[in-house]
């Protein structure tokens, strides 16, 4: 019997020891961390998780496309980024593997497709107009807690066209942030986990996600008791059926799918549509050509402005809302001149990406132009704002359409400044700023 360990070909990183005595450096900024890893290996390096595991991170776009579609079959969401997730937001498509994973996207996809979100665009629009009625104005205004209540209150509602009242939505919000929280903090000082026996913290958090599970599934009934016609989300996923039996999701199916929608949906377009203003205050050329752009022009029109689609790719460009994902292969592979075993953690770096100067030109600088004229670079292989392959962000159409109808409406009433302050990065599941101040004021006339 031949007993001789496999040899496998990894690439240059860090050994366990180099890993554990960096650890503190890559928790505090992961983004500047995995960067300057990235400068000194070339794109693509190692670190170890253990003994026995890998873990690799890479920029290489061909590597990236190899691990999200050209073999994408050989790897799985990893049990470290869903296993914990799962017990608090259920297993909906972001937390799921497998067969289960592709019977329920084959369902849900086509609830998706841009057809079907026309239904949807009334509902957007109303929320927004609503919302920007009350937007805050003044020298110095962090925008960040506006956007990201309005971009929660847009999906609630594109999910559930009722009226809920301010209490519910306030308390699901503040449900949905401190679990986030939980779960980050969780992920990222794995010690914790010593002490909840003693603080109660994790049964705190578990009762939470209980009573959003209660307050989703109440929706739910009350919907299928009900005869009137929606045309919101929830009402796609009800009508949806399984090809191969016919048979609808169960409520707890719907309340999982519903609790991810949420989960991945409001924090990226929220981050994504703070940069972008903040981008925009920052570069008066750019945004007075994209309101210029708007002229003669209704607010479903703005949906194929190319300008406008411009705008929001490079801004997504420079502050991708998934700054980095993740795989587990599943059997031994690999990639060029690499080989690595089953069970091998790979980190697509899509910040690094990019940014990459070897792949962009004037990489570092706010410039719509570079995705006028070449739908190339807007579908290259070096962008990936939701991902690629299979598992592609599901909402994609949903979210462009709801940020060119926020800056299509936003710019129209006001007028921004910048106001000195750079934003700072902060690195979580989402690629957060911690503040956005800017000057806004209402546009005269």
């Amino acid at each position: 019997m031949d007993t001789k360990k496999k040899k496998y070909t990894l690439p240059d990183g860090y050994s366990l020891f180099q890993t554990t005595l960096k650890s503190n450096d890559f928790l505090n900024n992961p983004i500047k961390f995995i960067s300057k890893s990235m400068d000194a290996f070339g794109g693509t390096y190692s670190a170890a998780l253990g003994i026995n595991r890998k873990l690799i991170l890479t920029q290489n776009p061909d590597f990236i496309n190899y691990i999200l579609k050209e073999n994408h079959k050989n790897y799985n969401k990893s049990a470290l980024a869903t296993e914990r997730a799962v017990q608090f937001f259920g297993k909906g498509l972001l937390f799921s593997n497998g067969d289960y994973w592709l019977r329920q996207r084959r369902l849900i996809q086509p609830a998706f497709h841009r057809e079907k979100l026309q239904g949807l665009y009334d509902i957007i629009i109303r929320s927004i107009d609503e919302f920007l009625l009350q937007f805050p104005i003044g020298e110095s205004i962090n925008i960040y807690p506006s956007v990201h209540q309005l971009s929660f209150s847009i999906l609630i509602k594109s999910l559930f066209d009722i009226k809920l009242s301010s209490q519910i939505m306030e308390e699901l919000g503040l449900i949905f942030t401190e679990l986030q929280d939980f779960l980050i903090k969780d992920i990222n000082q794995p010690l914790r986990k010593l002490f909840y026996p003693f603080t109660g913290t994790e049964n705190i958090q578990r009762k939470k996600a209980k009573k959003l599970r209660e307050i989703f599934i109440g929706i739910v009934n009350e919907r299928k008791a009900d005869d009137n016609n929606y045309s919101d989300l929830l009402d796609m996923l009800l009508k949806s059926k399984y090809e191969d039996t016919g048979e609808a999701m169960t409520n707890e199916q719907i309340a999982d799918e519903l609790l991810i929608l949420i989960f991945a949906g409001h924090d990226t377009t929220a981050n994504t549509l703070s940069w972008l203003l903040y981008l925009l205050s920052t570069n008066n050329d750019t945004a007075q050509k994209l309101t210029d752009s708007f002229d003669g022009s209704t607010i479903y029109e703005c949906l194929n402005n190319e300008y406008l689609k411009a705008t929001i790719n490079e801004a997504m460009r420079l502050y991708p809302a998934a700054w980095m994902t993740e795989r587990v292969a599943i059997e031994d592979d690999e990639f060029e001149d690499f080989s690595f075993p089953g069970n091998t953690i790979i980190i697509p770096f899509f910040f690094g990406l990019h940014r990459d100067k070897t792949l962009w030109n004037e990489a570092l600088k706010f410039y719509p132009e570079r995705f006028i004229g070449d739908t190339k670079t807007a579908k290259s292989k070096n962008y990936f704002p939701f991902g690629a392959g299979p598992r592609m962000c599901i909402g994609n159409n949903f979210a462009m359409a709801e940020m060119s109808f926020f800056i299509f409406l936003f710019l129209k009433k006001f007028q921004i400044k910048p106001t000195g302050q750079l934003p700072d990065m902060r690195p979580l599941i989402t690629l957060k700023p911690d503040r956005v101040l800017l000057d806004i004021q209402h546009i005269s006339g």
